[in-house]
């Protein structure tokens, strides 16, 4: 079956979760990149199972890691980890490791690409546990950061790192074809992190609508962002990845408010409740008892961030 998401709904690339483990498989490979302020551009290649490939390189486990994963026909060369390692990097010391799992990603047949985010998820899990085993690295120190279905890959991430977890799991416009109201066990969910953090970009579309995360933010309610104006969609699939870009910036910059119910994110009739919360950043929203669904609204342009805001009620 091939499903092409830019141009019908969700629920028609929908299938069973059985058909969904009968379908993939793990049989291809997964490339993991470090970048740090010693190599801002060139990319050091470490591999599960290879000490001296992490005792060459620059990996340090005293700095945050920070672990980057592409989405749908994309590889190491997305414009989404040129973006985020050079927002990281400009800011201090990080470990940066892009995954590389174009090999399954890079298929047309967006089913086939899906059914194996599962295994993407399980080789990503393998070298966090080969990192901690042989480099100190520490989990309570490091993120995940997925964009569309490479959201779905740092959920099945996170799921098998445990019983240890994730700090955080930060999830831009997670894909939602195939993943759309599933289990929690079938798709990005709380608990996969610590602190599981869902940014909203084009719900009914390309991204999942519903809340997937302990908070889950909305900008512009979660649908056709200001300043796209394309068929496609992508462009406000996409926003998502530069909103968390911009927020890396500057502490507080994405304000919003924390609305009753979800229903309200649908009707676009946010009910402040009184609390607020700032989208993204790093450090993440993690032990600041932030939890439900938020409302922002963005501009058209960089910079997206309104900042504070009056709400309408």
């Amino acid at each position: 079956m091939q499903c092409d998401t830019a141009m019908t709904p969700i629920h028609s690339c929908d299938v069973t979760p059985s058909e969904y483990f009968a379908t993939g498989d793990g049989d291809f490979n997964v490339y993991f990149y470090l970048f740090t302020k010693a190599n801002p551009t060139d990319p050091e290649t470490l591999v599960d199972g290879d000490i001296n490939s992490v005792r060459n390189s620059n990996f340090d486990s005293n700095n945050p890691t920070r672990i980057i994963c592409h989405g749908w026909t994309d590889n190491n060369e997305s414009q989404l980890y040129i973006v985020l390692r050079d927002k990281y990097l400009s800011r201090g010391n990080f470990n940066i490791i892009t995954i590389d799992w174009g090999e399954a990603a890079d298929d047309p047949d967006y089913i086939i690409a899906a059914t194996k985010a599962k295994y993407a998820g399980r080789k990503v899990a393998s070298m966090v546990k080969f990192l901690e085993r042989n480099a100190s690295l520490d989990p309570n120190n490091t993120y995940l950061i997925g964009a569309s279905l490479g959201a779905q890959v740092a959920g099945f991430a996170g799921k098998d790192i445990q019983p240890r977890r994730i700090h955080t799991i930060f999830a831009l416009d997670a894909a939602a074809s195939l993943f759309a109201y599933r289990n929690p066990r079938y798709r990005l969910a709380r608990g996969d992190a610590h602190y599981v953090e869902s940014i909203h970009t084009s719900g009914l579309l390309l991204g999942i609508e519903h809340p997937v995360g302990d908070a889950s933010f909305y900008p512009h309610y979660g649908r056709m962002q200001p300043g796209c104006n394309d068929s496609t969609t992508f462009c406000d699939h996409s926003r998502a990845v530069y909103y968390f870009a911009e927020s890396l910036e500057l502490p507080n910059k994405f304000y919003a408010i924390q609305c009753s119910t979800y229903d309200q994110i649908i009707e676009k009739k946010c009910k402040w409740t009184g609390r607020v919360a700032y989208m993204g950043g790093d450090p993440s929203n993690y032990g600041r008892n932030i939890r439900g669904v938020y409302f922002l609204p963005v501009n058209e342009k960089y910079p997206y961030a309104v900042g504070k805001f009056s709400p309408a009620n």
